[in-house]
């Protein structure tokens, strides 16, 4: 790595190992360094998981409520009662990292602030954000999928809960692309937010709801193989037509997923 280059610029230094395109379906594998691993540890991918910023300011509020012994006690309880993240939340929020820093991605939101219930994935897409590239903004929906199977492709992407049936729904505009765009919009809290949001939902409108870019991640600790997005990338192509495109993208891990809440230091946090 070059002298003086920042922690956050690292998280690109992955290896690239693969990549390979069938008509509007692109897919790409990176493995992810010991080094790149470290850096996201100490910075984006435990805030992202945590929500720490917000957290803090939560935890801040309450324990300047608590005037009294029995209500330091009651915030004490309260914090240890956080339960830890398991592998799969975990493995969403470094996609969200990686589809940030690799991909040009912005998210107007953390999804960790929306689940009322720490163990529950929430309905819809796992992936609600807008693609930014050259400065032109597109609706991204997208799926995540962790996995240590052997196989390749791993079974999480078969079947109907499976990462390329998933994206298939997601190609249909009658299908959640309604409920995805109402809860993007009522997230965009800034300024920029908002004007990157209405020039991708104008695109969505002109081309009839299909000017979107779907992304399928694949988050895995085992050896690269191309075959983990190749065979059923090729197989998405069939549904995903110009203008609208896909990008799978499949990342490995050197830590085992089992390993992945305590590597970002929020195991039994409180």
């Amino acid at each position: 790595m070059a002298a003086g280059q920042s922690p956050m610029s690292r998280i690109c230094d992955g290896e690239s190992v693969f990549q390979g395109a069938h008509g509007e379906v692109a897919w790409s594998g990176v493995r992810l360094t010991a080094d790149v691993m470290a850096d996201l540890a100490d910075g984006p991918w435990a805030e992202r998981v945590g929500d720490l910023e917000s957290s803090a300011a939560v935890i801040e509020e309450l324990r300047a409520l608590a005037t009294t012994e029995m209500a330091v006690e009651t915030v004490g309880a309260l914090l240890a009662s956080e339960a830890e993240p398991l592998p799969w939340e975990v493995g969403e929020a470094l996609a969200e990292v990686l589809l940030e820093h690799w991909h040009s991605v912005v998210w107007v939101w953390n999804n960790a602030r929306d689940r009322r219930t720490r163990k529950a994935s929430l309905p819809g897409a796992d992936l609600v954000g807008l693609s930014v590239i050259e400065g032109a903004a597109t609706l991204l929906f997208g799926e995540v999928k962790s996995s240590s199977d052997a196989s390749a492709p791993p079974n999480v992407v078969y079947g109907r809960s499976g990462l390329i049936q998933q994206l298939e729904r997601l190609t249909d505009k009658n299908a959640d692309h309604w409920t995805l765009i109402k809860w993007l919009r009522a997230r965009c809290s800034t300024q920029e937010h908002r004007e990157l949001y209405k020039a991708a939902a104008a695109r969505y409108v002109q081309s009839q709801g299909r000017d979107i870019r779907l992304v399928g991640c694949l988050i895995r600790d085992t050896s690269p193989n191309e075959r983990d997005v190749s065979v059923r990338g090729v197989a998405l192509a069939r549904t995903v037509v110009e203008p609208m495109k896909a990008l799978l993208t499949a990342w490995y891990l050197p830590v085992t997923m089992a390993s992945w809440p305590a590597h970002v230091g929020l195991e039994n946090s409180a």
